[in-house]
């Protein structure tokens, strides 16, 4: 085959500028290497073909071509088994110049069918070169097999060559710049669907660098500011920051390098994103009026490609801030309404237990009143009944009560009445029930207790109340009570009817002298 193939002396190849315009004299404008031209990444060209001379002069053919400012990197394989090996572990193969008949006839032809379909590679471009036309017939091949391009060695000038190289990396940029839309789109779909789901602000924002970050695929050294109004007195701020910008949203003091806030400036000032050589700022107006802008460390300058998707990436997050935005006035409004609502209901609450402490208690002596009384002795009553339990009461009275208003006014009553339940309190068990039945009258509660142990208790109280005068309102008052006491009878239907005796005692206490405790009759 290695006779078979020749390049014929045409004119020497024309390298391509950044434009893909042809340039004569076999370089771009400023010379190639010699000029000092920084080339970017090698377009990977694999020549796939049993003959050591064909490697040899494509590479001699191509080997100084250059197209949008990228050399050619030509990789070599003697056969298509070694070639399907080198694709399935090299994604950015562009070009594969192939041999139809290799280590076997058909050995190209069915590399073709494992790029497409068992590797899945549909970007890179396959140029069927073949010594033997008639092994492989153009129509049928180009209609059974996903090729570019088919060539027959014996009409493949270096011209033609060139040229048919340079169509196919043109198919391929183009193919590739298309895929890199679909991936970035994808991405930015993807990107603000996980933003999305973050809710304060601080978090979203700090997404926001994450995820452009990740998009452009550099090191996340990244901060994003924000700006409300028109005028910029003063209404900058740090909404996150990423790498070595991690701390300025908690330390708005901290130093931001001087080119950084220079091109934050900037572009709040022209309202238009800025593209340099290592750093891009970004715009983003957002609907609601405010302004924000993200600059990030890029380490290289963005393409058209880059460009474009960052830019539909500012309008979907600039959607975003301005929802979130709408959310946390949300937030903030519901969290002021709660607040409210707990207040209210605090406030109800305390009502309800001033109205409940009202409904039951004694203002002056902090004693049960005879309503909430009466509904607890009949609640003990119920359980005494049930269980044959022993239940008594006792009446008490303020002796010649009347006089110390009198005498001392009605300040040193209360303070009479006070000193009086809580010196009975002392004398009583911690299961005795005592409330103010009226005016300078008591009544206690002694569940479990029959009449005998009822004197004990009635006693004991009589006998702390006569303990000493009470001080009120400077003046010494001698204080005694009579008690009348009463155990529940089980013929007795409610507890009033025991109340009515204990009344009786109590009355026959005062008629035997004061300062007497009297026992009711069954």
């Amino acid at each position: 085959m290695g006779n078979e193939i020749l390049f014929a002396d045409d004119d020497p190849p024309m390298a391509l500028s950044n434009d893909g315009r042809s340039k004569k004299g076999g370089r771009e404008e400023g010379g190639p290497k010699e000029s000092g031209r920084n080339d970017g990444e090698p377009w990977t060209i694999l020549v796939v073909d049993d003959d050591k001379e064909v490697h040899a002069v494509t590479r001699l053919a191509l080997g100084k071509l250059h197209y949008k400012g990228r050399p050619l990197k030509l990789v070599s394989a003697m056969s298509g088994a070694e070639a399907a090996d080198i694709l399935r572990t090299t994604g950015n193969v562009a070009i594969v110049l192939l041999d139809v008949v290799m280590e076997t006839d058909d050995a190209g032809l069915k590399l073709v069918r494992t790029i497409r379909e068992e590797i899945g590679n549909h970007a890179v471009r396959i140029i069927l070169r073949t010594g033997q036309p008639g092994q492989a017939p153009e129509e049928d091949v180009v209609l059974a097999y996903d090729i570019n391009d088919y060539k027959s060695k014996t009409e493949l000038t270096s011209q033609k060559l060139f040229t048919t190289v340079i169509s196919a990396l043109r198919a391929y940029a183009d193919i590739m710049a298309l895929e890199t839309n679909r991936r970035g789109l994808q991405q930015i779909i993807q990107s603000t669907d996980r933003l999305f789901e973050l809710r304060s602000m601080q978090q979203f924002a700090a997404g926001v660098l994450t995820q452009l970050s990740a998009f452009l695929r550099v090191k996340p050294d990244a901060i994003l500011c924000a700006r409300r109004g028109e005028s910029g007195d003063g209404s900058l701020y740090v909404l996150a920051g990423a790498g070595c910008y991690a701390e300025a949203a908690e330390n708005p003091h901290s130093a931001i390098a001087p080119n950084v806030a220079d091109s934050i400036a900037e572009v709040f000032r022209t309202r238009q994103s800025v593209y340099r050589r290592n750093e891009t700022t970004l715009f983003i107006r957002v609907p609601d009026g405010g302004e924000v802008a993200a600059w990030i460390h890029t380490d290289r300058p963005l393409d058209e490609v880059d460009r474009g998707l960052i830019e539909v990436f500012a309008a979907k997050i600039a959607i975003s801030f301005a929802n979130l935005s709408l959310y946390e006035q949300l937030r903030e409004a519901n969290e002021t309404l709660e607040a409210r609502v707990a207040e209210r209901t605090r406030a109800l609450e305390e009502a309800n237990a001033k109205l409940e402490r009202l409904a039951t208690v004694d203002p002056l002596t902090t004693v049960w009143n005879r309503r909430h009384f009466l509904e607890l002795a009949a609640a003990e009553l119920g359980r005494a009944r049930r269980h044959e339990r022993r239940l008594s009461v006792f009446l008490l009275d303020l002796d010649h009560f009347k006089a110390v208003n009198d005498g001392y006014g009605h300040a040193a009553g209360d303070e009479v009445l006070r000193t009086t339940v809580a010196r009975a309190r002392s004398a009583l068990r911690t299961s005795d029930q005592i409330a103010r039945f009226g005016g300078e009258e008591f009544v206690v509660l002694l569940p479990e207790t029959d009449i005998e142990g009822a004197r004990i208790v009635a006693e004991r109280v009589r006998a702390a109340i006569a303990d000493g005068p009470v001080d009120a309102e400077g003046h010494a008052i001698p204080v005694t009570a009579s008690l009348g006491v009463a155990e529940w009878s089980a013929g007795e239907p409610s507890i009033e009817h025991t109340l009515r005796r204990a009344d009786a005692a109590l009355y026959e206490a005062k008629q035997s002298g004061r300062d007497h405790v009297c026992l009711a009759a069954l």
